[in-house]
């Protein structure tokens, strides 16, 4: 009985640092905003930066110039609440989706991410060892996308809103060779919502695809029906399984469709 009572103050213990460490490390989350960041109010989106002021006003005539076509696609006519959050280093940036440990994980490419409709960005005027200012900047439009991605559907799986983002705002046609060489996804790869993992099995490269297929072969609005229900059987009659397929055959015999493609819009 002595030694039940022992175990059960161990666990309790350890259960309680556990949870001291947890919210500890997810402080720095608790607010997107560092101490005196400035604001950059525009048309579509609102820009706040620390000190790099030049890099922010060049995301912020990007964003706010491209924010209605992103916003028009995505069926929105009036500003959405899409805020962008600049921090000067990579690491705080990091922080503020993961808390404390996000710099610890060695995610050199990770440069930017959503929540809800807040982006969070590194200054291109600092873009680490995998990026540069350019690739940095240019990944705002993507993470807009996010934003009102996540206005339409707050759960949207991770397959569907990073082909999303990737097809409206920087999707490339495959080169035939490098595609050639790619691994595709399963269908049960295609379900995950860890983003290393999507990372790992070519979700970058590849996801834009599935959503250039979709559009190409049933049309743009059945895309936005798709993002915001993910009900394949209601918006297509098949199911999300046989959609899969489809995509396969027309990633086997790209170059046959590329033609048709509406990327890049």
């Amino acid at each position: 009985m002595k030694k039940t009572k022992v175990l059960f103050k161990v666990l309790l213990g350890v259960i309680v640092l556990l949870l001291v460490f947890v919210i500890i490390n997810f402080i720095p989350t608790w607010n997107l905003k560092t101490k005196g960041m400035r604001r950059l109010e525009g048309n579509w989106v609102d820009v706040y930066y620390e000190s790099e002021i030049a890099a922010a006003k060049d995301i912020f005539q990007l964003a706010d110039t491209r924010a209605k076509d992103l916003a028009d696609r995505l069926g929105f006519t009036e500003k959405q609440n899409i805020n962008i959050y600049i921090y000067d280093n990579q690491s705080t940036m990091q922080m503020k989706k993961y808390g404390f440990i996000g710099p610890l994980l060695g995610l050199d490419w990770y440069i930017g991410d959503n929540i809800g409709t807040n982006v969070i960005l590194t200054s291109p005027a600092n873009p680490g060892k995998v990026h540069n200012y350019d690739s940095i900047k240019n990944a705002v439009l993507h993470e807009m996308v996010h934003g009102y991605a996540s206005i339409l559907n707050p759960k949207i799986q991770l397959w569907l809103t990073e082909g999303l983002a990737l097809y409206l705002s920087n999707g490339e046609v495959l080169n035939s060779k490098y595609k050639n060489s790619m691994h595709l996804p399963s269908y049960t790869d295609i379900q995950t919502r860890n983003p290393i993992k999507f990372s790992n099995m070519g979700g970058y490269s590849l996801a834009h695809t599935y959503i250039e297929y979709i559009c190409v072969t049933y049309g743009w609005d059945k895309v936005l029906e798709l993002i915001k229900s993910e009900n394949y059987e209601k918006v297509f009659g098949i199911s999300g399984e046989e959609m899969y397929s489809g995509w396969i055959n027309y990633f086997e015999n790209y170059d046959k469709y590329i033609e048709l493609s509406t990327i890049n819009i």
